[in-house]
């Protein structure tokens, strides 16, 4: 009876042991996992870009006038040598000729001032310098004193500095007539019964009528932005840290510019000068134009229509590949999870390219390994885990 009582507290203990562990027991914590495996990666650099005419023309007067109403409008097609506007000169102004006429005859005056001081000037230096010879001699014979010596010689000196700067003043007067003549020759020059006309440099559309009522203009004033459309770029600035990796002859895809398939591009430049542009944060970045051309039809794109453009920095196949997502810093190293009968182990990784979804796997890993995608925190080394979701890709 004693050996049968022993026998059911042991047992009713072993079932409350039992049941502790299986109440206490960690439950698994539920994870997704991927499948590692090899395929193809293209590591991409990408920022917003704008298209614009590679060949691209800012039309100006080249006289001042009145320019006459343009008929064109932005988008018409202009040929080479087409008259795009005409300016008709401007009325003769008599105030403005009788200013230049004064201004000349100023400029005369003045010059004729310069040369009578320059004379008097040329006098007072001859003069002073025979009282200097003459005060040598009479030096040299005990008759004046090296006080009175030196007296003639400091006039002497002051006598050459200022027929120096007499001089000096007629050439500038000189100048100033020169300029005063050349301002009433412009003037008359410009006084043309016949009317200037603005032609187009080269085969192209109108992108921009800067001015096209009719008005007043100056020499160089902008009237017509001109475009050579079948020379369509787009330029895109990267931060000079994604600059580096960019080469010409690089491929490229245009994204975002409003239909469904990428347009493919091909990476002409990468300009050698950098600057500097204020960030949405408002931190300085510096950043460099890449320049991209079309490869193929840009599919209805005009000047100054907004892409994303993407850069194809690195591209390889057969690498072996884990989702970004699965990869974490474990102190400096790089780390996943795996998942092996139904327990979490950390190990640890060496990456190398670094693609939009997948990263290549240098050290680590093995295709076939599951590897835990967005772990918690609550998965651990060695925990045990519940795969609620698994996919290859």
């Amino acid at each position: 009876m004693r050996r049968r009582t022993q026998i059911i507290w042991l047992a009713a203990a072993s079932l409350i042991v039992a049941v502790l562990v299986m109440v206490f027991r960690p439950v698994p914590v539920p994870v997704e996992t991927v499948s590692i495996r090899r395929g193809h990666l293209q590591e991409i650099v990408e920022e917003e870009g704008k298209t614009r005419m590679h060949d691209h023309f800012v039309l100006a007067a080249t006289v001042a006038g009145q320019l006459r109403r343009i008929d064109l409008h932005a988008g018409d097609r202009v040929r080479a040598g087409d008259t795009i506007a005409w300016i008709d000169p401007t009325p003769i102004d008599p105030r403005q000729n009788a200013v230049l006429q004064a201004r000349l005859s100023a400029a005369l005056a003045a010059l004729k001032g310069a040369d009578a001081i320059a004379g008097r000037s040329q006098a007072e230096y001859e003069q002073a310098n025979k009282d200097l010879n003459r005060g040598r001699e009479l030096y040299k014979q005990s008759i004046i004193s090296q006080e009175a010596l030196d007296k003639a010689a400091t006039l002497e000196q002051a006598a050459a500095r200022q027929l120096q700067a007499s001089k000096s003043a007629v050439e500038a007067a000189a100048y100033q007539v020169e300029e005063a003549r050349s301002a009433m020759m412009v003037h008359q020059e410009n006084r043309s019964d016949l009317p200037t006309a603005v032609r187009a440099p080269v085969d192209g559309r109108i992108l921009r009528l800067v001015e096209q009522s009719e008005r007043v203009v100056t020499p160089g004033t902008p009237i017509v932005e001109l475009g050579y459309t079948p020379r369509l770029e787009v330029a895109a600035d990267f931060l000079t840290r994604d600059a580096v990796k960019i080469k010409p002859g690089m491929s490229a895809l245009f994204t975002d510019w409003g239909g469904d398939i990428p347009i493919p591009a091909r990476v002409r430049m990468v300009e050698p000068g950098a600057f500097t542009k204020i960030s949405a944060l408002g931190v300085e970045e510096q950043r460099v134009n890449v320049i991209c051309d079309f490869v193929g039809d840009p599919k209805g794109l005009e000047d100054a229509y907004h892409v994303e453009v993407r850069v194809i920095t690195w591209e390889g196949s057969d690498v072996l590949l884990a989702p970004s997502s699965a990869v974490f810093r474990a102190g400096q190293d790089w780390a996943v999870f795996t998942v092996a009968d139904g327990v979490a182990h950390i190990t640890t990784v060496q990456l190398g390219h670094r693609g939009q979804i997948d990263w290549e796997v240098l050290e680590g890993l093995h295709p076939g390994d599951n590897v835990i995608v967005y772990p918690s925190s609550d998965v651990k080394d060695r925990a045990r885990v519940k795969v609620s979701g698994s996919h290859s890709d």
